[in-house]
């Protein structure tokens, strides 16, 4: 259902609860109508924006290349000016914020692409690129035609890769020629998603892994290094042991930049105040079993 008619729908009184979430704007138009009749439900979500390289196609094999365009990026800015008005907003690496398995923030902001010094990081952005011997660079950009967040994700990327003296291509194409272009590598870079059920690095990373063993390895890297990585957390049982391993393939992951994430998802649910016993997940593959929700009316 388009989000008009679901937001029609809940202040209109045709339903009362929609489940998987709202964007901010709708959030402040149901409750300025609505006020008390409505409650507010937010929190992250196990969703991002993922921007995938095409590591088959020159100059994205060269890190160098790779690291320019992900310290172009101002997530903590972005995150202030996109948070008001789309379902991204949090910064994060690999897993959503507040995830037990993610690096913390002091760690995170070391890497590149994620230290808060965006005119530092961009000076340097311009370093690498003059040092790869690349200029004039210009992206194709493939994307989805869906609204939020997917449009305004690709928008906001390619602003602050012009900030570095790099051209974009914004291709958005509806959902079947968005897969189609993914699985034959018709693009430079796509916009992409991690989107789960839980909070565990087998399913987080699952999408970062090489051509070699995941399906959706759009960034189609031969990078065996993740893979083994990825086996051996997987199969350390000691919960300090494998965070440890965990916390050192995110460090690489994002530094080798194969894929990077922009934003993470915020989960806003907005429901008919008479709406009782349900509560929000990070997920919305989860919470979906309505035996004890019911309606005080």
């Amino acid at each position: 259902m388009r989000s008009a008619a679901v937001v029609a729908g809940i202040q209109g009184g045709q339903f009362d609860a929609e489940f998987r979430g709202r964007t901010p704007q709708e959030r402040d138009q149901l409750v300025a109508a609505m006020k008390d009749k409505v409650t507010v439900m937010e929190g992250p979500w196990v969703t991002n924006i993922l921007l995938s390289f095409n590591t088959e196609k020159k100059p994205f094999d060269d890190i160098r290349v790779r690291q320019a365009l992900t310290m172009a990026i101002d997530r903590w800015g972005g995150s202030a000016s996109l948070g008001k008005v789309s379902l991204i907003k949090d910064v994060s690496g690999v897993f959503r914020p507040g995830s037990p398995f993610g690096l913390p923030v002091e760690e995170l902001k070391k890497i590149p692409g994620f230290q808060p010094d965006i005119a530092k990081a961009r000076e340097e952005a311009k370093r690498l690129l003059k040092e790869a011997g690349v200029t004039n660079l210009k992206v194709k950009l493939l994307n989805r035609t869906i609204a939020q967040p997917f449009t305004p994700a690709g928008i906001y990327a390619m602003d602050q890769w012009r900030r570095i003296g790099v051209e974009s291509e914004h291709v958005q194409v509806e959902t079947k020629l968005w897969y189609d272009g993914m699985e034959t590598g018709n693009f430079d870079v796509c916009v992409q998603n991690i989107s789960d059920f839980t909070d565990d690095p087998n399913a987080q990373f699952n999408t970062l892994l090489s051509k070699k063993i995941s399906a959706i390895a759009y960034s189609r890297h031969t990078d065996t290094k993740i893979d083994d990585m990825y086996t051996l957390q997987s199969g350390t049982v000691d919960p300090a042991a494998r965070l440890k391993i965990v916390n050192e393939l995110e460090k690489y992951v994002l530094t080798q930049a194969y894929n990077i994430p922009l934003l993470w998802y915020q989960r806003i649910v907005v429901n008919n105040a008479k709406v009782k016993g349900w509560e929000l997940t990070p997920s919305h593959f989860t919470g979906q079993q309505l035996t004890d929700v019911w309606l005080d009316e």
